[in-house]
């Protein structure tokens, strides 16, 4: 029975360190997002734009030949004139030149405070999926588990 318990334990903490190796990295990436519009003649120019938690990259792509897959506007990976913009997140908002200001200052605090916060909860977590790893210490699984549904 202690070796089943120890499996399953060793197979949660594979699933929570894959799950915090996809939360890193969508707080690092700046592509969680990627706008695309649809073009309609050739020729032209047209805007596409990618956004992650931490900027907004604006690009600016001359259509020179029909896609044949008929998507629109990109690859994002195409040459053009790229223009991006760094979120404030710790500050008031007035500044703000991306969105209006008081949809930049809404959106200010509650993504920095929900990023910081799921990380906070996800380090409980593993400390005390950590601490579970001890002989009778299996009391911590049951916090472990609800500081991840938490993040």
């Amino acid at each position: 029975m202690l070796k089943d318990k120890m499996t399953k334990v060793k197979i949660t903490f594979l699933v929570i360190v894959v799950g915090i190796s996809s939360m890193l990295a969508a707080i690092v990436t700046d592509h969680w997002a990627v706008l695309s519009p649809r073009v309609e003649k050739l020729n032209t120019t047209c805007e596409a734009a990618h956004f992650g938690l931490w900027r907004l990259c604006k690009k600016s792509i001359f259509i020179v030949e029909e896609d044949p897959q008929g998507k629109g506007c990109g690859p994002i990976s195409l040459p053009g004139v790229k223009n991006c913009s760094y979120f404030k997140h710790f500050t008031s908002g007035e500044e703000a030149e991306v969105f209006e200001v008081k949809t930049q200052k809404e959106y200010n605090i509650s993504a920095a405070a929900i990023a910081i916060f799921s990380l906070a909860f996800m380090t409980l977590g593993s400390l005390c999926l950590l601490g579970a790893f001890g002989k009778s210490r299996d009391y911590l699984l049951r916090p472990a588990g609800m500081f991840f549904a938490f993040a």
